[in-house]
């Protein structure tokens, strides 16, 4: 008797279950903190016969993250970018990206300013 009860409709119990511990656990661990913080912001894949000016060298970033989860020092890590791979002398209008390896437990909510202009020219030769 105590079997048939147990194991009838077995997969709605273990859907209620399952729902019941992803309650439990977004009221316990659910919330989330938004830091401000200013970074340098950094230009990736240069290349050496070029050079590149920034019109803003730092961007405001609102990070959210799970305070019991994740230490400051994890917020730390995140970096904002701008990728000029393969990109020739002359001015561009570049998206801010952020490198984040810690994606389930830290995100960039809000970049300021989100679109930043990189000039691209050639690197002066000879003597540095």
């Amino acid at each position: 008797m105590l079997k048939r009860i147990l194991l009838e409709d077995i997969h709605y119990k273990a859907m209620a279950l399952f729902v019941g511990f992803l309650l439990w656990f977004v009221a316990n661990f659910g919330t989330k903190t938004v830091l401000s913080v200013e970074k340098e912001l950094e230009v990736r894949n240069a290349e050496e016969k070029y050079t590149y000016r920034l019109t803003r060298k730092k961007v405001r970033l609102k990070i959210a993250f799970i305070e019991r989860f994740v230490p400051t020092e994890v917020v730390d890590k995140t970096k904002p970018f701008v990728d000029v791979r393969g990109l020739p002398p002359g001015r561009y209008n570049l998206k801010v990206m952020v490198e984040n390896p810690y994606k389930l437990l830290v995100s960039a909510e809000k970049i300021e300013p989100e679109r930043v202009e990189v000039y691209i020219s050639e690197a002066p030769r000879g003597g540095k």
